[in-house]
């Protein structure tokens, strides 16, 4: 008999929170960019019910905030100091 190993497997599909601290954002920041269509989302929930869950793709997840790399979005720090009008 072999010894069984135990596999972690990253699910496709997150709920907000859990989507919300795999990308290190708050859980309204994930709502907005669903609300956006930023990101692919879910509302699964069986037939004849009125509420569900929300999921998250993780993979549009991960597409959207890698395609933000190498965006230039904080000012330079020479910029800072003179627009603050005051040296830091």
């Amino acid at each position: 008999m072999q010894a069984q190993t135990k596999t972690n497997i990253a699910p496709r599909w997150l709920g907000i929170y859990d989507a919300s601290t795999y990308a290190g954002v708050s859980a309204r920041l994930i709502e907005n960019w669903v609300r956006d269509g930023l990101i692919v989302s879910s509302c699964v929930k069986a037939p004849g019910c009125v509420r569900g869950r929300r999921l998250i793709d993780r993979l549009s997840l991960d597409a959207f905030i890698e395609a933000g790399i190498g965006e230039r979005t904080a000012m330079p720090m020479n910029e800072l100091r003179t627009k603050g009008g005051r040296e830091q």
